[in-house]
C-alpha cells in the first residue's frame, strides 16, 4: 500500500478506500422503496371519499338553504296571488250578475218606452201616396176630404184633425215616392173606423191609390224589418200571424198558437215551428254606395220600390218625430 505523501496528496491506498465508499452509497440510492399495499390504497381512497363527501355536503347544504328561502318567498307570493285571484273571481261573479240584472232592467225599460211611444201614436194615421205637389197649406183640407169620403156620416167634430204634416225628412227627387203624411185625430174610435174603411174601400187621390198605415215607433219598425224572413216563411207555410203591443208576434195555425217576444229568438222560434228561414242576399251595388257615402263620396238617395197596383206596400221606415 502507498501512504500519503507529505505534500498532502492522498496515497493510492486511501484513494481506493474512498472510491469504495462512494460506490456503496450510489448502490443504496438505487435500492427501490417499499411498495403500497391494497390496504394503503383503500385507506387513501377512504380519506379522499370522506373529503369529497364533506365538501359536497357543505355545498349542497348551502344551496338547499338558499332554495328554501326562495321557495318560502315564492310560496308567500303564490298565496297572496291566490287570495287576489279568489277575490277577483268573487267580484267578477257579482259584477256579472249585476250586469245581467241591469241588462234585464234596461230591456224592460226600453220595451216600456217603446210601448209608450206606440201608445202615444195610437191616434195617428200614416198616409202614403199623396204627391209632393200638395203644399203644406193644402194638406189639412185634402186629408179631411179623404176622411169624409170614407166616413160620409161622420160629423166635422168627429173628424177633427189635431195636426197633419209630411214625414220630417228631406223630400226625395223621385216624384213617384212622395213623403208620407202623418195625421193625428182627436178621437181614437174614429181613427179605427177610418182604418177599417180604408181596408174595405181603397181610398184614392186624383185617381191614384193611397194607403193607410198605423203610425209606429222607429224601434218597432226596425224589429219588424228584422223579422221579415220569419214573416215571409210563415206566409209561405200557411201560418197566420199578428203583431201585438208591447212588441210581440203571435202565430196561429189551427189550434196551435205561439208567441215570439225577442228578435234574437227568431231562429229558435222558426226551428220550433219547423219552417226554414231564407235571408235576402245583400246587393253589392248597394253596399258599394253605402261604403262610398261613409267615405265622403257621392251619396245617392235611396228610393222605395213601387208596390204593385192593388196591393198595399210594405210599412215604411219612420224617421219623423213623435206626433
Amino acid at each position: 500500500m502507498f501512504r500519503a505523501k507529505e505534500d498532502g496528496r492522498p496515497s493510492l491506498a486511501h484513494s481506493q478506500a474512498d472510491s469504495g465508499s462512494d460506490s456503496e452509497g450510489s448502490e443504496a440510492e438505487k435500492t427501490p422503496a417499499t411498495p403500497l399495499t391494497k390496504e394503503d390504497l383503500r385507506a387513501m381512497l377512504r380519506e379522499t371519499s370522506a373529503d369529497i363527501k364533506a365538501y359536497t355536503a357543505a355545498a349542497l347544504e348551502k344551496q338547499i338553504t338558499g332554495l328554501k328561502k326562495e321557495l318560502e318567498v315564492l310560496t308567500s307570493r303564490t298565496d297572496h296571488n291566490e287570495r287576489l285571484i279568489k277575490d277577483t273571481q268573487t267580484k267578477t261573479t257579482a259584477l256579472h250578475k249585476d250586469t245581467e240584472l241591469l241588462q234585464d232592467r234596461m230591456l224592460y225599460l226600453e220595451d216600456g218606452l217603446e210601448d209608450l211611444n206606440n201608445r202615444s201614436r195610437r191616434q195617428n194615421i200614416r198616409i202614403r201616396g199623396i204627391p209632393e205637389t200638395v203644399l203644406p197649406d193644402a194638406i189639412l183640407p185634402t186629408i179631411k176630404a179623404i176622411f169624409q169620403s170614407l166616413l160620409p156620416n161622420a160629423s166635422d167634430q168627429e173628424l177633427y184633425i189635431e195636426r197633419a204634416h209630411r214625414a220630417l225628412r228631406p223630400p226625395t227627387y223621385n216624384p213617384n215616392t212622395p213623403r208620407d203624411i202623418i195625421t193625428k185625430l182627436l178621437y181614437f174610435p174614429v181613427k179605427e173606423q177610418l182604418m177599417k174603411a180604408a181596408r174595405s174601400h181603397q181610398p184614392t187621390y186624383q185617381d191614384q191609390q193611397i194607403h193607410f198605415y198605423q203610425d209606429l215607433a222607429p224601434t218597432t219598425l226596425k224589429k219588424r224589418r228584422e223579422l221579415k224572413p220569419l214573416t215571409t216563411a210563415l206566409i209561405e207555410s200557411g201560418w197566420r200571424y199578428m203583431w201585438g203591443h208591447p212588441f210581440k208576434l203571435s202565430v196561429k195555425k189551427g189550434e196551435q198558437s205561439f208567441t215570439l217576444h225577442q228578435v234574437a229568438d227568431m231562429q229558435d222560434f222558426a226551428d220550433h215551428l219547423g219552417i226554414t228561414l231564407r235571408y235576402p242576399a245583400q246587393d253589392p251595388n248597394q253596399a258599394t254606395k253605402e261604403t262610398a257615402s261613409h267615405r265622403g263620396g257621392p251619396r245617392t238617395l235611396p228610393t222605395r220600390p213601387q208596390p204593385k197596383r192593388g196591393s198595399p206596400p210594405t210599412q215604411p221606415e219612420q224617421d219623423d218625430m213623435n206626433t
